[in-house]
């Protein structure tokens, strides 16, 4: 239960600071209207993203090893939610500096394949098998 909040928390925070750093006009209101204001700053919102990324690519992984009977299809779906933080931290990065301001495409289009791969990764972890006493039964939630 605690992988699946880090993950969830991790997801949450990065689409937070890529709201943000996007300018989404009530997501920049509620952080400022919570006290946090002084985080309204691309220098700060950058390297909290590439954080809050790696700490739910760090929750994908270590869930991926847990599923042992589907590793494959668990290391699938950790390798997708890689490559949409790659193309989303890229995005923003070009996005943030101005080289490529039309790059926002990239940040959506990375984020989607991030919230699909952890969508995936719940869905593996509910049909995984559960064993009991060295037997091995699928468990239906």
């Amino acid at each position: 239960m605690r992988e699946k909040l880090s993950q969830f928390g991790g997801l949450f925070g990065a689409a937070i600071a890529a709201a943000c750093c996007l300018g989404i006009s009530v997501v920049l209101s509620t952080v400022g209207a919570v006290g946090l204001g002084f985080l309204i700053n691309d220098a700060y919102l950058l390297p909290i993203f590439v954080g809050f990324t790696g700490l739910n690519l760090w929750a994908l992984y270590r869930s991926a090893r847990k599923h042992e009977a589907l590793s494959e299809e668990a290391m699938l779906a950790f390798w997708t939610g890689g490559i949409g933080a790659l193309l989303s931290i890229i995005g923003l990065g070009f996005t943030v500096t101005g080289i490529l301001p039309v790059a926002v495409i990239l940040v959506y289009s990375g984020l989607t394949l991030f919230v699909v791969a952890n969508i995936w990764d719940f869905m593996i972890g509910r049909n995984s098998p559960a064993c009991v006493d060295d037997e091995c039964k699928t468990e239906d939630r």
